[in-house]
């Protein structure tokens, strides 16, 4: 029997009677989290492949992201939960090990990638709307899924490769013989994941976002301003309004004023007057409910930005600093992956609420009647 293994055959109940009352408490916490990532995620695909009206090409990159944050719900954060309040004690063999760490890595950068590959798809349909209706079929989406995952591949290779090994010592110099856990710490590989994970992703979401919101922007305005204008020019102008006295109605005119009745040109100049402030109050609504459609989109990018950005960044901040040898406290770094871990349980919410068909068909899965009209 190896060192390792004496050590892990005495450590358990010791390690478990020393996790500090206040890490027993954040078991709830991550329960939960890990509740709404698995259960979120499923009612996405359920969704998807259950409601003929989601059944559309581009909604399959939100079935992918899904997969990819339920496999993280499943796979990565119950021995998370395991590893936080045993302080990255191991205890277990070596290929879960690899398995634990290669899946964090694979899934964790596949729901960032897959956010990505939302952003470059809604980027096309607003930016080329009719060339990319053609384009956006299911084989598209299709490779854009494989690229997705196939890079996610490609960049959680290093535990596998054994690059700087994920087994063995938390402590820098090495005197810790406690068997653990951890991600590769290679300087090289930090530095390569860290990029192919979140800082190249995260360029490309918010630069899209940020093109998306400007491009949705003018073509509103262009849109209010024309239907506008087409409406007013229908119109007949001041100067070519009809003659409110002619040969036809002097007549009506002298008997109805014979009569003490209203003239009828004048009812005519007064309707064309009526009609033309009700088109300009007209045009203004439309302005104003264009205004409040750039609102409610700059509203919408703001928290798809905002949360991925919130999740993700302070973890990989911090991961990236270790290749600088500089060290985070200990309690601050579990924060930072389990708010990381967080998006994946946000997503379901952020891309699925805002869409009338998902709201009905999560109605119709958990039999709750009104709640697609909120």
């Amino acid at each position: 029997m190896s060192e390792n293994q004496e050590v892990s055959t005495v450590l358990p109940m010791p390690v478990l009677s020393s996790v500090p009352v206040e890490k027993w408490l954040a078991v709830p916490l991550m329960s939960i989290v890990i509740l709404l990532t698995v259960v979120g995620n499923i009612l996405v695909i359920l969704a998807v492949f259950t409601y003929r009206e989601l059944r559309q090409a581009q909604n399959f990159l939100i079935v992918s992201l899904a997969c990819a944050d339920m496999a993280v719900g499943l796979l990565v954060l119950p021995l998370q939960v395991k590893v936080y309040l045993t302080n990255d004690v191991w205890l277990l063999p070596d290929i879960v090990c690899t398995v634990f760490t290669t899946s964090d890595i694979f899934f964790c950068t596949a729901s960032i990638l897959n956010l990505a590959a939302i952003a470059v798809d809604r980027y096309c349909a607003i930016k080329y709307p009719i060339l990319y209706a053609s384009k956006r079929t299911m084989t598209t989406v299709l490779i854009m899924i494989a690229a997705v995952f196939g890079l996610s591949g490609a960049i959680s290779v290093g535990p596998v490769l054994s690059w700087g090994s994920a087994r063995g010592s938390g402590v820098p110099n090495g005197t810790d013989s406690v068997d653990r856990c951890q991600l590769p710490n290679d300087k090289g590989y930090i530095v390569f994941s860290a990029l192919g994970s979140f800082y190249i992703p995260a360029v490309i979401i918010v630069s899209l976002y940020i093109s998306i919101f400007f491009a949705l922007r003018r073509r509103l305005k262009k849109r209010a301003a024309a239907s506008a204008a087409g409406r007013l020019t229908r119109l007949p102008s001041a100067h070519n309004a009809p003659n409110p006295v002619t040969a036809e109605t002097a007549a009506a005119t002298s008997t109805a004023k014979d009569a003490g009745g209203a003239a009828p040109a004048d009812a005519d100049g007064t309707n064309y007057q009526e009609r033309r402030r009700m088109l300009e109050q007209h045009s203004r609504q439309r302005q104003k409910i264009s205004l409040s459609r750039e609102r409610r989109a700059l509203r919408t990018l703001g928290i798809i930005m905002g949360i991925f950005m919130l999740c993700w960044l302070p973890f990989f901040v911090v991961y990236l600093g270790e290749a600088a040898d500089y060290q985070t406290r200990k309690g601050v770094y579990s924060l930072f992956v389990w708010l990381g871990y967080l998006n994946s349980a946000i997503n379901p919410i952020i891309y699925t609420i805002f869409n009338v068909d998902f709201r009905k068909a999560f109605a119709n899965l958990l039999h709750l009647r009104g709640f697609c009209f909120a």
